[in-house]
């Protein structure tokens, strides 16, 4: 199918690569379905781009990437609600906001969207009883810094 980005243009999405938000994303309840974007351009970063509304697109990372002690546990209920059947399937996004300069990057490290990526199921979850914050900041040096060592 044709879906209208804000970023890309108009994209083919393969109705397999939907990824469903069964009760939409926290400010976007009425979306729940969204598509994963990644360009080598913006790597290690990606975009949670909804099929349904062309304005709304996410940018967001892997947390792990940049928080390697950062601790989530999946609830019972949710890997029922998600069907995650085995740790492999399961990858974590959190919400990336720059700054008006573009010099910093801050992750949303307190509400992480748990994806089941076999299944193509997701929710965003909020980490009731924790310190993380909403806006963890990454400077840029960090983020080059970090993608270096990895690549």
């Amino acid at each position: 199918m044709k879906v209208a980005t804000l970023f890309f243009g108009e994209v083919d999405v393969r109705e397999e690569d939907v990824i469903t938000f069964g009760q939409g994303l926290p400010g976007f309840e009425t979306l729940t379905k969204f598509t994963w974007i990644q360009s080598e351009e913006s790597a290690p970063f990606s975009y949670l781009q909804s099929t349904e509304e062309a304005g709304v697109s996410l940018l967001v990372t892997d947390p792990f990437l940049f928080v390697k002690e950062y601790d989530l546990t999946l609830p019972d209920t949710l890997q029922n609600e998600l069907q995650i059947e085995q740790a492999e399937d399961v990858a974590v996004l959190a919400v990336v906001t720059v700054n008006k300069d573009y010099t910093k990057f801050s992750l949303n490290l307190l509400a992480p969207m748990v994806w089941n990526v076999r299944r193509n199921l997701a929710k965003q979850i909020i980490l009731h009883d924790s310190d993380y914050s909403t806006k963890y900041e990454i400077a840029i040096g960090e983020m080059i810094e970090t993608t270096q060592a990895e690549g």
